[in-house]
Formats: structure tokens, C-alpha cells, sequence
């Protein structure tokens, strides 16, 4: 009995880790070291960003704005805080975005408008680089996430946020810490694009930024047509100024390519100079007004291999033809061959473009994330894991039978369902930290120390306690090394595509392999002569299941198969890195972007859009009522004892060739605990990405499998009527240790702190705002 006490013990304690509440000090302490981290991921990003885009090459474009008061804007007593309805001075150039936003504005809420290519994200980009060179400690930080990506009448302010950061900035993958930033003012929003959002969607909106109150700094672009569609409907943003963006004129864009055109190419400019000279209004300069077009007429002529007159043929009759004609030269000025290195096919790279910009449009996202283009070949996929299931089955019906064909085929899935919760739809990131290997190294240990420990008490043989705490190590050691070389996310470095796709390497294949060597051992030692090697062969379908479902195994897979259609290159990665190097796409987190939506618009014209799609999220998970888990679940393991110790007896009649000692310590493993562990993993499943229907089918099936095995089992020795009892009593337990492990799934709070009361203006301001 006392045995059976210190089991119970044992394993119950293996459990009580997830639920410890955290230190308060140490969870502050904690959202400000990831507050650091932020600010220099952010940094080094968007730093490198600027570089990519020779933003600094010599010089950036001169770009200068102008004011706009009401009604574009709120009433300037609005956005000043000293009550005087005067008008501020925001005028100025690219080097004074941040010294108006922080000297100039007083309430920090700025709209940026501006037309398309004007350089309204280049001005954002530099606010936030400023903006963090002036940082402190107790700074806010400034991101840029775009607007595209929300849709208000689906998440709230804080909800995508939120999203944002856990998407584009990895360090930040705690949504509640992430949700607490925003709540405290640590965040500024740099909104880029509400253009780009879905007509219906701008005045949700900017209902939803004015809920957050006056004191809520902000940052947000648009082009002007779109924002005045907004203010004509009687919405403003309340507090803000809004700036709008100078057309280049024809001297500055001049001066500009004759700085950065090598002096030996000079002279290709001067019939396209002598026409901006001579037409000042005309089309050519009209074309060239924007910084964009600039840099894509210095990209095909100044860089490139191309000809200026190309830009003043008399074929190009209007400034949309010009602009259409820079922006179809972007691809082959690029990718000509004497430039270009190994990506030397201008035609090809057009086609793997095109292919992804249909791709965008068909998700209604304009983000390019590795790992979502597997949802184009689930299905093949899918074929492929079964096949390699069937296969494996096959050989072991024809070698061993058809029982052990069927107990290798549901050994490899209940394998790979026990570490697919480590597997999520978002990548992984490689953190060693020697810290994580002893909280599962112990756990380990414990729990197969606890099963040595019913063994004994079930047959009152010795040797049977030896097995358990060797096993515990060798699997503890394993599990340790995995867990102490891989995070969800926690690492202070940018998060480059090409980074994520190598840590998810890594911890797809130290997963996939850790489950081979477990798995396969464990069903290889429990099989003994009789059944040894397909309980191997199981483990290693099971290690190959869980790389094949891995983000990074799926990305392989769909990648193998693009390249073969000819639809994409075999190294994705590297041409996406090749493209942004050269100001094809740009880098917002861990995803690219076409580096403007005009280029986009090129290679794929937009339908029209029906809802835009928000980025994915780990769903934030609320473990309440420790007590009653803990008591659910102590309960829960007294029930699942009788299986465990009379599975012990039965096994002897069921395998009699396997060894006495081996089939003491695997037996529980087997027939009393395995149903109990895999519902809890179905259920840590379910509370981290959530369970279809399907899925939950097939558990329930694999359940049912294992519940049908026990009570074979066990009617051998004490008959159908206790052995109905016992599975009676193993259904039960398992139901009361999956409650336990249950956790209701919520996001961070929905609601800003609401301030209007204090901070707002009346609403017979706003009234008039609207009536202006």
C-alpha cells in the first residue's frame, strides 16, 4: 500500500509544475526585459530595411509636406493641449518627422496623407527609427503594422495589435504580455495603409483608435483620396494633425538622379532632363512626382542596363503609362543577367512573382509567411503521410501479422499525437537555455518512477523499480536536450524569414528524432521477440509523422512540390532574400511584402475584396481553479491504478514470450496510462490551436482502441464482469485528468482603458467637428 501511496504521489506531482502562479515581480520584470528586446528587434529591422532600400545612398529624396487644418483635420484646440485654437506649425522635411511629432504635437497623433508612392511609409520608417534614437528605458516603442491586416468589426484595437506583435516580433509571443504593453502606453502604433483597408472597414476604424482616447499616441498613413472619402462622411481622427506629402517637383527630381546616376552614364538623362526642363507640368514630370517612380526610373537607368528615352517615347501618352512602364521594368532591369548572379532570368523570375502575387490575392493578404504555403498542398501532402502509413503497415501485416500491423499503424499515430502540442502553425525559434532542460528531465524521471513504483506494487518483484527510474533518465535526458535548445520564441534578434526557417529546421528534426528514439525504443522493448521490430518501425513512422507535421516539414514539402510545377524556385528563400535586397519586396517580421501595392497591382490585378484576412495568433490560454484541477486530477490517477496493476497480470497471458521484467514496467505504460496521457495531449492540443471534428474523431477512436484493449486484458485474469469495472474506472479517471489539463481559450482584454471621461473632449466638440 505504501507503494501505491508514493506512485500516486509521484505522479501527481509531475503535473503541479504547469499550474505554479507566477511571480508578480518576476512577470514585471520579465515584460521589461521584452520590452528592451522589442525596441532593438524593431531597430535592427527596420535599419535594415532602410539600407535595403538605399534610402542613404547618397541621400534619401528630399521629401517635404505641408499642414492641413480642419475639416481634414480636428479642431486645432483639439489638438493642441493648452485650449488655444491657433494653428501649430508642422511644415517641414523628411530630417523633422520626429521633432514635430514630439515637440511640435502635443497630444503625439499625426496623419500622414499623401498619393500613392509618395513616401508615406518611407516618412513612417524614419518617425520610428528617430523616434528610438531617442529612446530611454521608460520610452513607449514604436512599431509599424499595417492596416490592411484588421478588419474592426472582427477584433478590437488591442486584439490585432496584439496579433501584430506576436506575429512580427517573436520575443513578443505573450499575448497577455503583449495586451498588458499596449494597455500601459508602451506601445506607439505606427498604422500604416488605411487606404489599403476595405472601404466599409475605415470608418470601424477610426471609430476604434478615437475609443482608445486622446492620451493613446499614434502614428497613421493614407493616401488623400481615401481619407477624404472618410472626413466627407463625417468621421476625424480626434487630436490628430494631418500632414500631406509634396509632389517632387521637376528641379528636384533632376537634381536628385543627377546625383545618383555614375558619371559616366550621365549623359543617357539629358533628352529626359532637357523634357522636364522644357514641360515642368507635363507628364514625364508628373510621372516622376513621386519618390517611388524616381527610384524605380533610378533602378531601371541609373543602375540598370536600360535607356531614359525609354521615357519619353511618344507610345507613353499619358502619366499612367509612364508609371505602368517604370514599374513593368522593375523585374528585368533586376534581373539582368550581368547583375543578378545566379537569379539571371528575368522571364522565370517574373513567373515565380506573378505566381505569388496571385497567391496574395487569393488569401486577400499582401503578406508572403513561408509557412502558409503549405494550405496549397495539404492534400498531396496528406496523400503522401498516409501512403507512408499503409506502407509501414503492409510490411508488418506480411511479416508479423495482421494484429501487430494494426498495433503499429495506431502506435505511430498515438507516437506522434503525444509531441504534435509542441508543433504549432507558427515556426519555432532555437533558444538555448540550459534552464528548460531540468523541469522535464525531472518530470521524466518522476512519472516513470511512479509507473516502476505500481509495477511493484501490482507483482512485489524488485527488479521491476530498477527499470522505471533508468527509463525516466534515458527519456528524460532527451526530452531535456529538446526542450532546454528550443522556445516558442525568446531571442533578441530580428525575425528574418530565413532565421525562423532554420530554428524550425532544428527543432522540427531534434522533435522528429527524440520521437523515433523514444517512441521506437519504448514500443521495441514493450513488443520483446514478438513484436519488437514493427513497435520500432512504429516509433520511427511516429518520429516522421511529427517532422512531416511541423511547419518547417510542411513548408519542405510544399516547396518540393512548387519547384517541381515550375511554379516557384527550389530555393524560395534565398531568391525572396535576393528580391528584397533589391527593393523588389520589403521585410515586416518574420514575412515579405511586395515593397509597394502598385507592384503588386502589375503582376496581379485586384478583385474585388471581401474581407481582409488577420495574421495568425497563439490563442492565450487561462488555467483557473488550481485546487479543483489538482483534486480532479488526483482522483483521476487513483482511478486509472486498477488498470495499471492488473494489466500487469494480464499481459503475462496476453505476450508470454516477453520478458517478466519488461512486460512489468511497460505494461501500465501501455494499458493503464497511455489512453489517459494521449486525452491529455488531445486536449493540449485543442487548447493551443484548437480540434476539428475529424480529429477529435480519430482520438476518440484511438481512446476507444486502447480502453478495448485493457479490458482484454484485464477479463483474462478477474473475468468480463471486474474487467468491465475496471475499464469502467479507467474512463472515468481519464475524463477527470483531461478536465484538469482543460483551459478556456481567451484573448487579451477587449476594452482600452477607457479615459474619455478625463482625457476626451465633450461630445459637443466632436459634434461640431462633424458638422465642420
Amino acid at each position: 500500500m505504501g507503494a501505491l501511496l508514493l506512485a500516486l504521489a509521484t505522479f501527481a506531482l509531475t503535473f503541479l509544475t504547469p499550474w505554479t502562479p507566477r511571480r508578480a515581480d518576476t512577470h514585471e520584470d520579465n515584460k521589461r526585459k521584452l520590452i528592451e528586446l522589442l525596441a532593438k528587434s524593431v531597430k535592427d529591422q527596420w535599419s535594415a530595411e532602410e539600407r535595403f532600400r538605399r534610402l542613404h545612398d547618397p541621400e534619401p529624396i528630399p521629401v517635404q509636406w505641408h499642414g492641413l487644418g480642419p475639416p481634414m483635420s480636428d479642431h486645432w484646440k483639439n489638438i493642441r493641449t493648452d485650449g488655444v485654437n491657433r494653428r501649430l506649425q508642422v511644415d517641414g522635411r523628411l530630417a523633422d518627422i520626429s521633432e514635430i511629432f514630439e515637440k511640435i504635437l502635443h497630444r503625439k497623433r499625426l496623419v500622414i496623407l499623401g498619393e500613392a508612392g509618395a513616401g508615406k511609409t518611407v516618412l513612417a520608417t524614419r518617425l520610428l527609427l528617430d523616434l528610438l534614437e531617442r529612446r530611454t528605458e521608460e520610452s513607449p516603442v514604436p512599431i509599424i503594422a499595417p492596416l490592411a491586416s484588421w478588419d474592426p468589426e472582427q477584433q478590437t484595437f488591442q486584439e490585432w495589435l496584439s496579433a501584430r506583435l506576436t506575429v512580427d516580433y517573436p520575443v513578443m509571443h505573450d499575448l497577455v504580455i503583449s495586451g498588458e504593453a499596449i494597455l500601459d502606453g508602451q506601445i506607439i502604433p505606427i498604422l500604416d495603409g488605411l487606404d489599403e483597408m476595405a472601404p466599409h472597414l475605415r470608418n470601424a476604424a477610426i471609430e476604434a483608435i478615437n475609443r482608445l482616447g486622446v492620451r493613446q499616441p499614434f502614428a497613421i498613413t493614407s493616401r488623400h483620396g481615401e481619407y477624404s472619402e472618410v472626413v466627407a462622411q463625417g468621421q476625424i481622427l480626434t487630436a490628430a494633425a494631418v500632414i500631406e506629402i509634396e509632389e517632387l517637383s521637376a528641379t528636384t527630381v533632376r537634381g536628385y538622379l543627377d546625383r545618383v546616376t555614375p558619371p559616366l552614364r550621365l549623359s543617357n538623362w539629358n533628352k529626359v532632363f532637357s523634357r522636364l526642363e522644357k514641360s515642368p507640368r507635363g507628364r514625364l514630370a508628373q510621372a516622376l512626382s513621386t519618390p517611388l517612380m524616381v527610384s524605380l526610373a533610378r533602378e531601371a537607368y541609373a543602375r540598370g542596363s536600360g535607356k531614359p528615352d525609354e521615357l519619353i517615347d511618344t507610345r507613353l501618352r499619358t502619366r499612367e503609362d509612364i508609371e505602368k512602364h517604370l514599374t513593368q521594368a522593375l523585374i528585368p532591369s533586376i534581373f539582368d543577367g550581368a547583375n543578378s548572379g545566379r537569379w539571371n532570368s528575368a522571364d522565370q523570375a517574373q513567373e515565380w512573382l506573378t505566381f505569388l502575387a496571385r497567391w496574395l490575392r487569393r488569401k486577400e493578404s499582401q503578406e508572403i509567411r513561408w509557412w502558409d504555403l503549405s494550405e496549397e498542398v495539404d492534400g498531396p501532402a496528406s496523400t503522401a503521410w498516409l501512403v507512408l502509413i499503409a506502407l509501414v503497415s503492409a510490411i508488418s501485416w506480411i511479416a508479423f501479422g495482421l494484429p501487430l500491423a494494426v498495433m503499429t499503424v495506431v502506435a505511430a499515430i498515438a507516437s506522434s499525437i503525444v509531441f504534435i502540442r509542441r508543433i504549432d502553425t507558427r515556426p519555432s525559434i532555437v533558444s538555448v537555455s540550459v534552464k528548460r532542460f531540468w523541469k522535464p528531465f525531472a518530470r521524466s524521471v518522476g512519472l516513470f518512477t511512479g509507473i516502476s513504483l505500481v509495477g511493484f506494487a501490482g507483482i512485489g518483484e524488485v527488479e521491476v523499480l530498477a527499470v522505471g527510474p533508468v527509463f525516466g533518465v534515458f527519456a528524460g535526458i532527451f526530452v531535456g536536450i529538446i526542450d532546454a535548445a528550443t522556445a516558442q520564441v525568446d531571442t533578441a534578434k530580428p525575425a528574418s524569414p530565413a532565421a525562423i526557417l532554420r530554428a524550425s529546421r532544428s527543432v522540427a528534426l531534434s522533435t522528429g528524432l527524440m520521437v523515433g528514439l523514444i517512441a521506437g525504443g519504448a514500443f521495441a522493448i514493450a513488443g520483446g521477440k514478438t513484436a519488437g521490430i514493427p513497435g520500432l518501425a512504429s516509433g520511427f513512422l511516429g518520429g516522421i509523422t511529427a517532422i512531416l507535421a511541423s511547419p518547417w516539414g510542411r513548408f519542405e514539402t510544399a516547396r518540393l512540390i512548387f519547384a517541381a510545377k515550375g511554379d516557384l524556385p527550389l530555393q524560395l528563400i534565398s531568391f525572396l532574400e535576393f528580391c528584397r535586397e533589391r527593393g523588389i519586396l520589403r521585410q515586416t517580421g518574420p514575412q515579405y511584402q511586395f515593397r509597394h501595392i502598385l507592384l503588386l497591382d502589375s503582376l496581379a490585378p485586384p478583385k474585388p475584396r471581401r474581407r481582409p484576412v488577420p495574421p495568425p495568433t497563439l490563442p492565450s490560454i487561462s488555467y483557473g481553479a488550481r485546487k479543483l484541477r489538482f483534486g480532479a486530477g488526483t482522483i483521476g490517477a487513483l482511478l486509472l491504478l486498477p488498470a495499471c496493476i492488473f494489466s500487469i497480470a494480464g499481459s503475462e497471458v496476453a505476450f508470454p514470450e516477453v520478458p517478466d521484467i519488461t512486460r512489468s514496467a511497460t505494461a501500465p505504460l501501455l494499458f493503464g496510462i497511455c489512453p489517459a496521457f494521449l486525452a491529455t495531449q488531445v486536449v493540449l492540443i485543442r487548447n493551443r490551436i484548437g480540434l476539428s471534428a475529424r480529429a477529435a474523431l480519430i482520438s476518440l477512436g484511438i481512446f476507444c482502441f486502447f480502453t478495448w484493449s485493457t479490458y482484454w486484458i484485464t477479463s483474462s485474469q478477474v473475468g468480463a464482469k471486474w474487467a468491465a469495472v475496471i475499464t469502467g474506472s479507467q474512463v472515468l479517471g481519464t475524463i477527470l485528468v483531461g478536465a484538469a489539463f482543460w483551459a478556456r481559450r481567451t484573448m487579451p482584454a477587449t476594452r482600452m482603458r477607457d479615459s474619455s471621461s478625463a482625457n476626451s473632449e465633450p461630445p459637443a466638440a466632436l459634434t461640431e467637428v462633424r458638422e465642420t
